[in-house]
């Protein structure tokens, strides 16, 4: 079903799974669809009652997976990384951060704990994975470094969700023009500035690696916040659809 036919349908009044089931269909379709469209809506109802995130996974578009932010939101995870920033093929991981609201942040570090186990251990159970440009860096980084791993979960990238909404840039831009705050140590810095500082840890500059992975935290901590607030401007424009 494509945006056409769902701005159809939420012009009937229909903005939900049960107004649908309530009112029989809609009146722009045969009732014959009407049917398959129940019996499908049936599979998905069952598979959101199991909490089946591989049924959406599977079957739901990638750039639709933000819809299960509300639904899945006990089993999110927040995903970042950190590279060595080489050209590839010699580009390493050297920080995974995983945030995962009530049960904290984890980080593993190259050369001390970060291993394709711990990444897997870190990720168990998840519903919904949250990155900004996961889709097209991190998951593929960390498939190409540790090829088992699977990830077999949805995935909402908050950075092409905000692209929805006209909201385009890196994700300190985004941040700021959502008013998310960063600490005064790592305010400022980027992707290259975390290079610069796993160089310099790697030639023993104390504090560079903890100042490392504190800017690891705010990226990976902030993508909560962020993804809540992209989430809820995303469905107040999907309602508009009907008007």
């Amino acid at each position: 079903m494509g945006p056409y036919t769902e701005r159809r349908i939420r012009r009937e009044g229909i903005s939900c799974w049960d107004d649908f089931l309530a009112r029989g269909g809609v009146t722009f379709t045969p009732a014959w669809r009407n049917e398959l469209w129940t019996e499908e809506l049936a599979r998905w109802r069952d598979a959101l009652g199991r909490r089946d995130e591989k049924f959406f996974h599977q079957r739901l578009q990638r750039n639709e997976h933000w819809r299960l932010f509300d639904a899945f939101c006990d089993g999110v995870a927040c995903l970042d990384i950190e590279t060595t920033g080489q050209a590839p093929p010699h580009d390493e991981t050297t920080v995974v951060g995983v945030y995962r609201p009530g049960r904290g942040l984890t980080q593993l570090v190259a050369g001390r704990d970060l291993c394709g186990d711990a990444v897997d251990a870190a990720l168990d159970g998840v519903k919904l994975l949250v990155t900004f440009f996961g889709a097209n860096f991190d998951v593929p980084f960390l498939k190409r470094e540790f090829s088992y791993l699977r990830l077999e979960f949805p995935h909402y990238d908050i950075c092409f969700a905000a692209k929805r909404l006209g909201v385009k840039g890196g994700l300190k831009k985004v941040e700021k023009q959502f008013g998310i705050a960063r600490d005064g140590d790592v305010d400022g810095l980027d992707g290259y500035d975390a290079v610069k500082l796993w160089q310099a840890h790697c030639r023993g500059k104390r504090g560079a690696l903890e100042r490392l992975l504190r800017y690891n935290a705010a990226d990976t901590k902030n993508l909560i916040p962020l993804a809540a607030m992209i989430y809820q401007r995303l469905c107040a424009q999907e309602n508009a659809l009907r008007t």
